[in-house]
């Protein structure tokens, strides 16, 4: 019986320590897990208090706020392009549909979370890298460091301050997601393994359109890793879903991009021509983390060095025998088929956007792990311990201060244009920031430094002589519109324009003419009904100017300015209680609109509601205490009360 006891004893003891061994190991397989996790979102926490750069993020977010704002347009999302208005070539609906929870979150106006979302997927990615790394069996202290100096690299402060990057983020956390969940399928042989690597392949592909090559790479793996050299039945039934995937992605994406067309040389074979720089210069960068600028220009400095750092790794690629060719093939393989697609599209005004490169060169960092000398990592090599300390901590130093260029518009484009002074957009997005702080004589000085780079921005054009309007120089703003026009035809936004200083000089017609232009080349564009509808009133045509103002209401139902004006021409033509029901309209959609409750109380005046009338007053003045009208209009109401009593 005491044997029994003591034997029972020992078993429990066994088991106790088996207990503590299981769950030493599990903390210490998380305790990497959760350091991955904190570092680059710790790293990168400043970013939260930061605003938008207005590059790009301005007409995305800041000018869709209606749209990303009602989570009614969820399906809309898959149905227009990532600016929304269906005129450029980016889908990326994931990235639409993460917009929305940010504003749900945070609301219209602040851009914290759009932030704090970048910084969490920068976490989530730095996860998923380590647990790859791992996967491709390289020791756990060493997968750290990599994954480590990777997520704090300054190459990709544009990838997590910049909000427009958040495609890349979602194609990188998504696209790392499906590899471990193929690589699990091929270890464990479990059908949900694969079922979860082609949803999330799926989500990368609505991501970005770079995914639609990891299934490529997904069969490269297999036959270089895999102990399995045959096909089952499975992998085919995979692919099929992959082509599923693929049919739904490419129809949804041919609907939402239909009307944009590639300027003739940006698009195809002469596009990755152009950008064959940007190989070597990611290279460059990447392990010369010099020259990195908010917006990059092609370097013959960084060309020649990412030259060779190419034939350095080429060396190794030979000279190393510990791992097998094909291997390091794959890493290869990973670099230059996820630059690919990128290259495939060349921007008449900016070489390359370097947050393009997050996923390529997780390629070139499997391959310099996979030749990293392991002697180097047993614990009497202190030396190599400590150089990694300091050159994890110099670039971090490093992004924390890149980071700071894209806390505000300014300080973007001012460290834009510093560190790239051949840039015509950086120019031109300063001089935009300018117009918005009402420097138009600063504004178009940036302008005129755009046009000498790029004689052919017609944007450049058409936004100096905005600014020319707005200093009184309605001459220099017609001349430059009729610039634009000359290198755009079809740009509808700069006749619209024009038309505006030609009404602001008295020229009716002109101004009709050119509404006119934009409502053929866009039969959508409302704000040419509109700016019409104004010219028609003053040209005594309320019956156009009626029609007008309906139309451009069809095409923007919620547009309070044309309900409002609609109102007053109504009004002039003696239908007053029609007018009433427009102005109730234009309230309705916009409590604050000022002159709705003033022309609403003239109405009410009108109809004898003299209460109605005081009651419009007074909100007027509670909107703006000084408005001369608002008071003019109260006190002959209230003579006509004194008259009645």
């Amino acid at each position: 019986m005491k044997k029994n006891n003591q034997r029972s004893q020992q078993n429990k003891n066994i088991i106790k320590k088996n207990t503590s061994t299981i769950s030493k190991n599990r903390n210490a397989s998380l305790l990497p897990i959760i350091i991955a996790f904190c570092v680059p979102v710790l790293l990168y926490l400043q970013t939260v208090n930061f605003k938008f750069t207005h590059f790009d993020d301005g007409d995305i977010i800041s000018k869709n706020i209606t749209f990303l704002s009602n989570f009614k347009n969820l399906h809309q999302s898959f149905l227009t392009d990532a600016f929304i208005i269906k005129i450029s070539p980016f889908y990326r609906p994931m990235q639409t549909l993460s917009y929305m929870m940010d504003i749900k979150l945070s609301g219209v106006h602040d851009t914290w979370m759009f932030h704090l979302s970048n910084i969490l997927l920068l976490g989530l990615i730095a996860c998923s890298l380590f647990l790859l790394l791992r996967k491709f069996s390289i020791p756990p202290k060493l997968s750290l460091y990599g994954t480590l100096v990777y997520c704090v690299h300054p190459l990709f402060v544009s990838s997590v301050a910049w909000i427009p990057a958040r495609g890349d983020l979602q194609l990188t956390f998504f696209s790392l997601l499906s590899f471990l969940f193929f690589i699990e399928f091929l270890q464990k042989k479990k059908n949900l393994y694969l079922i979860l690597n082609w949803a999330a392949f799926t989500i990368a592909l609505f991501c970005k359109e770079t995914a639609i090559l990891l299934p490529l790479l997904f069969i490269i793996y297999f036959f270089t890793f895999s102990s399995e050299k045959h096909f089952e039945k499975k992998y085919i039934f995979l692919i099929m879903l992959y082509g599923i995937s693929g049919i739904l992605w490419f129809c949804l994406r041919s609907n939402a991009i239909r009307a944009f067309s590639y300027p003739s040389g940006q698009f195809g074979l002469a596009a990755v021509l152009s950008n064959l720089q940007a190989i070597p210069e990611s290279l460059s960068m990447f392990f010369l983390p010099f020259g990195i600028a908010p917006i990059q220009g092609f370097s013959i400095i960084k060309t020649s060095a990412g030259l060779v750092i190419i034939a350095l790794l080429l060396i190794l690629f030979f000279k190393n025998k510990e791992k097998s060719k094909r291997e390091k093939i794959f890493c290869f393989s990973w670099f230059i088929i996820l630059m690919l697609p990128p290259m495939l599209y060349k921007h008449e005004s900016i070489d390359y956007l370097d947050h393009r490169f997050l996923l390529p060169l997780i390629g070139i960092l499997l391959l310099l792990l996979f030749l990293f000398p392991k002697k180097w990592l047993k614990k009497g090599e202190i030396k190599i311990t400590w150089l990694m300390i300091v050159v994890f901590l110099f670039l971090c130093s490093f992004t924390f201060i890149k980071s700071q260029n894209y806390s505000d518009p300014m300080t973007f484009y001012d460290s834009a244009v510093s560190q790239n002074p051949k840039s015509a957009i950086a120019y031109y997005g300063r001089g935009n920031v300018k117009c918005d702080r009402s420097d138009y004589k600063g504004a178009i000085e940036d302008f005129n430094k755009a046009i000498v780079i790029c004689p052919d921005n017609e944007q450049a054009y058409n936004n100096r002589g905005l600014a020319k309007a707005n200093i009184g120089d309605q001459a220099g703003a017609i001349e430059d519109f009729d610039k634009a026009i000359a290198i755009s035809p079809k740009d509808i936004e700069v006749y619209n324009n024009r038309g505006n200083v030609k009404n602001a000089r008295k020229d009716f017609q002109g101004a009709v003419d050119d509404y006119t232009k934009a409502i053929a080349i866009s039969p959508t564009y409302y704000q040419a009904y509109y700016n019409r509808g104004i010219i028609k009133v003053n040209l005594g045509d309320k019956p156009g100017a009626i029609e007008d103002f309906h139309k451009a209401i069809v095409i923007c139902p919620n547009y309070a300015e044309a309900y409002n004006s609609m109102g007053a021409a109504i009004f002039t033509n003696g239908n007053i209680k029609e007018a009433m029901i427009n102005y109730n309209k234009t309230i309705e959609i916009n409590p604050n609109y000022l002159e709705a409750y003033l022309n609403r109380a003239i109405a009410r005046y009108s109809l004898k509601d003299m209460t109605g009338a005081i009651g419009d007053c007074d909100k007027a003045l509670e909107l703006n205490p000084n408005s001369e009208e608002a008071m003019k209009i109260k006190a002959i109401v209230q003579q006509e009360l004194q008259k009645n009593k």
